[in-house]
């Protein structure tokens, strides 16, 4: 309550001191300022000594909120604590005193219509105000209000220049608790961190550790939702999420955006972001109406953004610059924790499809002859190359009857574990096919069937299927938009084996012929796929068909398997990093002399 004057005459008591009287005032109301323990202690002290040093009928002190840009009043008595009433800098009489940080007096408010509702609403309807800021160190830390009854006499120079030194010392004080106060806030927060770093840095599983993060963020800073998006490293889109504070029946999409506004929020930035007006980014609100404040920080490691943190309030206006700094202090600490179990996580799965590779390479090479069959008047010599691990091309040679074999080779579009696995759907159903005795056209016929049924549109297969006569030395053959098998006679000459049809799988409707040539003593069968021919060199040169055709040719007296060597060898020797381009298979066919 205002201190009310026994006497209506007295004089105050600035007034009958003199002007080092005044000093030795100041001195001693400087040390009970700085005896206060307390921050209520001290405001406390200040509402009773200027009600003492100053004949006022009220005495109200409004601290500043510099992430805010606003005045907070605190209310007088026992329990000096912040109330609910704010006023903006610049607005009003305190805040204009403190956008100016110069002190004023004024007979009357006329002027300052949301002081006057200001001040009723605290219980102080006088409107005869001296106001002073409270400053240190250039810095606002609030301002002092000082009301007095109506009197014909205005306010002297003297007076507020008392009020103004008076302020000094008030300022004085309430930096000495702002600064224990930020010293303690800062020590309790790293206490915490510590022990948030401890419980993250324990968890190398990705999924377990972002669960311990959502939970520990909570013991640092309130909130009612939160989110973790971890980012693709080239796309930059969001790959795993982990959530908390969101009804289940919400759609997954509504929250990936959120995710996505927050990206966007601090890639603009550069850095964390306060959303205290969520109408702005309805991102947040289409997931969870009740959202009303959001803090969104960017997940960062060596300058490079691996995910973004989001924390909501279904408060209004409630994050501070404070908890904003806290909150990049956490991010930054986890971001080492994150990346470790990521790496982790790459590593086991590395691990795993390494194993899983090595099986399915395992399960290909059976699929590939052990070894070449022995051909009566024939030698035979194979061989493959994968340029991963696994491969997309098949090359076999298949006993039908005595004396009838087989000779396939395939190509897969594509390379790796997606193309070994059409590859191996291929063999099966050759072998299938095979098996129930039909035409070499009608095999390949339903061959594409299956195919084009079992398939993606994209994925194709390229193949040459025949069947060699030993005893009357004839190939009958297909070919399945494969690479032109080259038949290279004994005097030189050579022909390409065309014949057939389009690629398997493409067409459910394809149709397929066949065709037979005649193999003699000395004539020499190449079967390959495009990584043979399609292969380049550092002026990114192909090797082409006719180079392999000028090679062999040159080399036909060489048995089938020397061939083979000299082809590999060579070719890659042509080739610019000297390793297969693409899977490599070559199948080589010789005709003996009786």
């Amino acid at each position: 309550m205002p201190r009310v004057p026994t006497k209506p005459t007295e004089i105050p008591r600035y007034k009958r001191i003199s002007k080092d009287v005044k000093t030795v005032v100041l001195a001693k109301i400087l040390q009970e300022l700085q005896s206060a323990p307390t921050l209520q202690t001290l405001l406390q002290n200040v509402y009773r000594m200027v009600r003492e040093e100053f004949d006022s009928v009220g005495v109200l002190v409004s601290i500043y909120d510099s992430y805010r840009e606003e005045l907070v009043y605190y209310s007088q008595g026992d329990a000096t604590e912040p109330t609910s009433h704010v006023l903006k800098l610049g607005h009003g009489l305190a805040g204009k005193v403190g956008a100016s940080q110069s002190p004023q007096r004024t007979e009357g408010l006329s002027d300052f219509p949301e002081s006057v509702r200001m001040h009723q609403v605290l219980g102080i309807s006088s409107q005869r105000v001296m106001a002073s800021p409270l400053v240190r160190r250039g810095a606002l830390l609030g301002v002092i209000e000082v009301f007095f009854r109506k009197s014909s006499k205005k306010f002297s120079d003297a007076e507020l220049r008392f009020l103004t030194a008076l302020s000094y010392q008030i300022a004085v004080g309430l930096n000495y608790f702002k600064l224990s106060e930020q010293a303690e806030r800062l020590s309790l927060e790293e206490e915490k961190l510590a022990e948030v770093s401890q419980r993250v840095s324990a968890s190398l599983d990705l999924d377990e550790l972002l669960d311990v993060i959502i939970d520990a963020l909570r013991s640092l800073i309130p909130y009612d939702a939160a989110g973790i998006y971890l980012l693709d490293k080239s796309s930059q889109e969001i790959q795993r999420m982990v959530v908390y504070g969101y009804e289940i029946n919400v759609d997954q999409n509504e929250i990936l955006n959120v995710g996505r506004a927050a990206r966007e929020i601090v890639s603009q930035q550069g850095a964390a972001a306060i959303l205290n007006d969520l109408q702005a980014h309805r991102a947040f609100l289409n997931a969870r109406s009740a959202a009303r404040s959001a803090m969104a920080a960017p997940i960062l490691s060596n300058k490079r953004m691996i995910g973004v943190f989001t924390l909501e309030s279904d408060e209004q206006d409630v994050y501070t610059r404070s908890d904003l700094a806290l909150f990049e202090k956490f991010t930054h600490q986890v971001a080492l924790s994150i990346e470790k179990a990521q790496l982790y996580r790459a590593l086991l799965d590395k691990k795993r499809l390494e194993q899983e590779i090595s099986i399915a390479r395992e399960i290909q090479l059976s699929f590939l002859p052990a070894k070449p069959p022995q051909l009566k008047g024939f030698e035979v010599a194979g061989l493959n190359i994968p340029s991963r691990l696994v491969s997309g091309d098949y090359y076999d040679f298949i006993r039908i009857v005595d004396g009838q074999w087989g000779l396939v080779v395939g190509d897969v579009s594509g390379k790796g574990i997606p193309s070994s696995l059409i590859m191996a759907s291929f063999r099966a159903s050759l072998l299938a096919e095979i098996r129930n005795n039909y035409a070499i056209r009608t095999i390949m016929a339903k061959v594409n069937q299956l195919l084009w049924e079992s398939t993606d549109d994209h994925q194709f297969v390229t193949a040459f299927y025949g069947v060699l006569d030993e005893q009357r030395r004839i190939l009958t053959y297909c070919n399945a938009g494969h690479n032109p098998v080259i038949l290279i006679r004994a005097d030189g000459s050579a022909l390409r084996l065309e014949t057939g049809g389009l690629i398997l799988g493409a067409f459910s409707d394809s149709v397929y012929w066949e065709n037979f040539v005649q193999i003699l003593p000395d004539d020499l069968l190449l079967l390959y796929t495009d990584g043979v021919t399609e292969i380049y060199d550092e002026e990114e040169q192909e090797y082409g068909v006719d180079r392999l055709q000028s090679l062999a040719t040159l080399n036909r007296h060489r048995s089938a398997k020397e061939i083979t060597q000299l082809v590999k060898d060579q070719i890659l020797d042509f080739a610019a990093d000297k390793t297969p381009q693409d899977d490599f298979t070559l199948v080589v066919l010789k005709a003996l002399r009786n």
